[in-house]
């Protein structure tokens, strides 16, 4: 069963839901309450303060008519009319000079306020603005307003007002319904816990039973927390375990008698459905095909045999017929027979599946196709000599016999072909001794310098015949001994060494090799002949193979000699390999195992 990460569950869900509606919530109410109460302090105060001004502006116009302003009398006039804390009030007259300050500072008395704002309300426009002091670092609002006499400017009233504690007391405000906030959260994190677990507990338990089911095991049943629709839905899976254990129970003793009747049987079994989906598939197919039941279950049977024509397959099935085809299982080749039957649904026509029975017949048909090729090749060896024995001997019998030179002459050729016939019965014989593993071998330690240079000299004189060089290379420091049948090894280079000879022209050389590698010594017969085409490589062990058919039977081949000398070789437990290419000569080596010192008393 997957498993499902901790925030992914149900119950974390409908928390996150809860506290996200809650967070959506606060914030709406949250930036719409903060903008009203900002805009509602900002417009009280901007009310407060053009109040203030214009009460100051009336008052202290009487005193700037006058040619001698009382000073005194304005100071008290703006220290008790002015409310404001945190506010610097300056009056000016219509030059712009300052009369007198609310500031601590009153050195600014008696000099002119050359302030944009303050040129502006000389001209007769009222200004305000909210600016930053960086003095203080704090927003303050500026005010300068204009003191007329109808249209004549006696002055002008220049107020510069903190507003720290306005937004002083937004910030608090905001910390407040931050707080409640994140109180709100909790609350309702802790509620939505409380009702996920309502809702996620029963459903938990629905899931533990489903997984146990799943597992096979049928004997649990889910708890009832309520009566409600969710309690209704674990009776009702109670109930389903309880009907599904029943069904299971008599599916099971089905399949375990056809379980039984399949895994006897010795040839593969494999059941698709009528879309050709694979339903069953028996030990003996697992075997055949090297598949498993688990990766092939539910697959298309098109697609598990690999098959390139569907429609004539499709043909097959409906005949119900069988036919072998070639198949790779495990790297290997295969030659495997299947027989099919289709199964007709008894209320309708249609295919409802289909059942194919499979035998693996690679070994059955390759020994059928050797033993066809066996009588075929010796039917054909034999039949040349006799064909000649009979003709000679007909001859013979119709006069020739009485020409004593002539007569000599077919009785020769007779000899020949019997000879022939004879060593091709002992090579058959010796082959079928090896295969039946009833030879005995000598095994004795041979010296392998002294055994090469022997068969060399034994090759001397036909080499000086055919006028094709014999060359021994062997190391000058020996060769260790090898466990070997002498007879049966000479008989090997004999082959070897004959048949490099044979297939070598004139004025070509002949070379014999011998080192030692890993506990072996390996020997090798090199020549530069016509060589062996790449697509005779592969069968140059086979009976009766021939390369060049016409020229070995000419010298009296048998087309044996490599099947025994293989045979003798892998007797010894050794190994023989062919290489070649076709025009330049080929290289034929063996190995042979090196005798150890241990043996020496045996």
């Amino acid at each position: 069963m997957k498993r499902v990460r901790f925030f992914q569950t149900v119950q974390w869900k409908v928390v996150i839901l809860y506290l996200l509606l809650i967070l959506i919530a606060m914030q709406v109410i949250g930036a719409y309450f903060i903008r009203a109460t900002e805009s509602y302090y900002l417009n009280n105060f901007d009310e407060t303060l053009n109040t203030q001004a214009n009460l100051l502006a009336v008052n202290v116009e009487k005193y700037l008519e006058e040619e001698n302003i009382p000073r005194e009398d304005i100071d008290n006039l703006i220290h008790n009319l002015f409310a404001l804390r945190n506010a610097d009030v300056q009056l000016l007259d219509q030059n712009g000079t300052v009369l007198t300050t609310t500031e601590e500072n009153k050195a600014f008395i008696g000099q002119k306020n050359t302030r944009a704002e303050i040129n502006m309300a000389l001209l007769g426009t009222r200004n305000d603005s909210i600016q930053y002091n960086p003095e203080t670092r704090q927003r303050v609002k500026v005010l300068a307003l204009p003191i007329k006499k109808g249209t004549k400017i006696l002055g002008v009233l220049y107020m510069v007002a903190s507003m720290e504690e306005v937004y002083h007391t937004m910030r608090q405000i905001n910390g407040i319904f931050a707080t409640g906030t994140v109180l709100a959260l909790l609350l309702t994190a802790a509620l939505g816990i409380v009702l996920a677990r309502t809702i996620t507990t029963p459903v938990k338990e629905i899931t533990r039973q489903a997984t146990a089911m799943a597992n096979g095991d049928f004997n649990g049943r889910v708890r009832i927390y309520s009566e409600d629709e969710i309690g209704q839905l674990g009776e009702t899976f109670n109930l389903l375990t309880r009907k599904l254990k029943q069904a299971l129970s008599q599916t099971e003793a089905e399949k375990e008698k056809l379980s039984s009747i399949l895994a006897n049987m010795t040839d593969g079994v494999i059941a698709a459905d009528g879309d050709r989906n694979i339903i069953l598939v028996n030990k003996p197919a697992e075997r055949i095909l090297g598949v498993s039941y688990k990766t092939v279950l539910g697959k298309n049977l098109y697609e598990v045999l690999a098959v390139p024509n569907e429609e004539e397959w499709d043909s097959l099935f409906e005949k119900n017929g069988s036919l072998l085809m070639d198949m790779n299982v495990e790297g290997e080749e295969r030659l495997i027979r299947f027989s099919f039957t289709v199964l007709k649904s008894r209320e309708e026509e249609k295919n409802s599946g289909i059942i194919a029975v499979m035998q693996d017949v690679t070994e059955q048909e390759a020994l059928e196709k050797e033993r066809k090729e066996f009588v075929a090749n010796v039917s054909h060896e034999l039949r040349t000599p006799l064909t000649t024995l009979k003709s000679y001997l007909e001859a013979l019998e119709e006069g020739v016999v009485d020409d004593r030179e002539l007569s000599r002459r077919f009785l020769r050729v007779l000899l020949n072909e019997t000879d022939r016939m004879t060593r091709l019965v002992t090579d058959l014989l010796q082959l079928s001794r090896y295969d039946a593993g009833q030879y005995a071998l000598d095994l004795q330690p041979v010296n392998v310098r002294e055994l090469l240079h022997n068969v060399t000299e034994r090759f001397a004189l036909r080499s000086q015949q055919e006028n094709i060089a014999l060359s021994l290379d062997v190391p000058e420091s020996g060769l260790p001994r090898v466990k070997a049948d002498r007879d049966n090894i000479i008989q090997v280079l004999d082959n070897l060494i004959s048949n490099a000879m044979k297939y070598s022209s004139e004025n070509t050389t002949v070379v014999i090799q011998a080192h030692e590698e890993e506990n072996v010594v390996r020997i090798e017969i090199i020549d530069e002949g016509i060589g062996i085409r790449r697509r005779d490589l592969d069968r140059i062990f086979e009976r009766f193979y021939r390369v060049d058919k016409a020229r070995s039977r000419s010298m009296g081949g048998t087309g044996l000699g490599l099947s025994i000398a293989r045979q003798i070789v892998l007797a010894h437990g050794g190994t023989i390999e062919i290489d070649s290419e076709w025009g330049k000569g080929t290289r034929v080596s063996f190995t042979l195992p090196i005798y150890g010192e241990n043996e020496d008393g045996a």
